[in-house]
């Protein structure tokens, strides 16, 4: 009898000990002795968000004419409905497929493949043909991205920033479980009309130097699952098996006194 008890002890802190996550699995931007990452090409790369087809930005125009900003500004803008991500996105402008928007008088201006202040200026210097001491301001109407798998809070979220990196992203959902593959991340990104997916290990300190480590609108990051989960040991429950096991050692023991 006193060796089967031992054999299940010992079983317990064998499954208790291979169903742990290693620390090494779970620190973030860690030095790799072998990084699949080349850094001396990477370095060289312009992380600058470029806008594309399908943004969505708020522009504003400024002039010391109120008839000026009121004709080219949405008469919206005082209303409480403004206030609400509704009111941002029906104020907003979409760039179409073909990289332009279309003002009222100006017409169509192209500003894909610009940043922010290079798309400012362009709209600006164009207005300055038919307007007189006028401003832009200009910018992304949110920053939609999606956080599925293994976070804490996973769904659709739209930040108030210009430029998103992943890590800023995974904070938005209350960073990963303990049971996220933090070296697979998997994201979904609309390229040229297709859907296309790329990894990135969170584990490889050299992927701040990469283009990777920022994301673009809309993009969907999938976090996967580490085989610890899978294997369903993530509910196990350690702290009732043991006690229960404590308790009948110590019955046992005092049986044994009588």
């Amino acid at each position: 009898m006193k060796t089967k008890l031992i054999y299940l002890l010992l079983y317990i802190i064998l499954l208790s000990v291979t169903s742990c996550i290693p620390q090494r699995k779970l620190r973030y931007l860690q030095e790799q002795k072998e990084s699949s990452i080349d850094t001396t090409t990477n370095n060289k790369i312009d992380k600058t968000y470029r806008l594309k087809a399908k943004d969505e930005i708020y522009l504003k125009v400024n002039s010391v004419d109120p008839r000026t900003y009121a004709f080219f500004n949405s008469s919206d803008a005082n209303s409480n409905i403004f206030n609400s991500d509704l009111g941002l996105y029906l104020n907003s402008y979409t760039i179409s497929d073909s990289g332009t928007i279309q003002l009222p008088v100006a017409g169509k201006i192209k500003i894909s493949g610009l940043n922010i202040t290079e798309a400012s200026a362009t709209i600006e210097q164009v207005l300055k043909k038919y307007l007189n001491d006028v401003s832009i301001t200009l910018k992304l109407s949110g920053f939609k991205i999606t956080l599925l798998g293994e976070v804490k809070r996973p769904g659709r979220y739209n930040p108030y920033v210009s430029q998103l990196n992943i890590m800023e992203a995974l904070a938005l959902a209350g960073d990963m479980t303990a049971y996220g593959n933090r070296t697979k991340i998997m994201i979904i990104r609309e390229e040229n009309g297709k859907e296309h997916i790329k990894y990135v290990n969170l584990l490889d300190k050299n992927l701040l130097q990469t283009s990777d480590f920022n994301l673009l609108p809309n993009d969907i990051v999938y976090v996967e699952s580490l085989n610890a989960k899978t294997w369903g040991f993530e509910t196990f429950p350690y702290a009732l098996i043991l006690s229960s096991l404590t308790t009948f050692i110590a019955l046992m023991a005092l049986i044994k006194t009588f």
